[in-house]
């Protein structure tokens, strides 16, 4: 977990939501990036989040307790949620 993961996260649930307050932590968290890291949320991240969030379900409604014991792959592909691209540099 990183501050760039975690507003990776935030931007999906912004999308998906629409909630203004999840809009305010995803702007303002940001401003705690470095230039490299600012640019690899711009470039990489965000628009991983805009396509999760717009092609995924609804992830608020997800039991995910009941998940525990599916596998990853599995529920990502019902779920549609796209494996979050590799950075290897910071």
């Amino acid at each position: 977990p990183t501050v760039l993961g975690e507003l990776a996260l935030k931007w999906l649930e912004v999308i998906q939501t629409g909630l203004p307050v999840a809009a305010l932590s995803a702007t303002v968290g940001s401003f705690r990036l470095s230039p490299a890291e600012r640019r690899i949320l711009n470039e990489v991240y965000l628009p991983w989040a805009v396509r999760v969030g717009r092609n995924a379900e609804y992830l608020m409604n997800v039991y995910y307790e009941d998940e525990f014991d599916t596998d990853i792959d599995e529920l990502r592909k019902r779920l549609r949620i796209e494996t979050v691209p590799s950075v290897d540099t910071i």
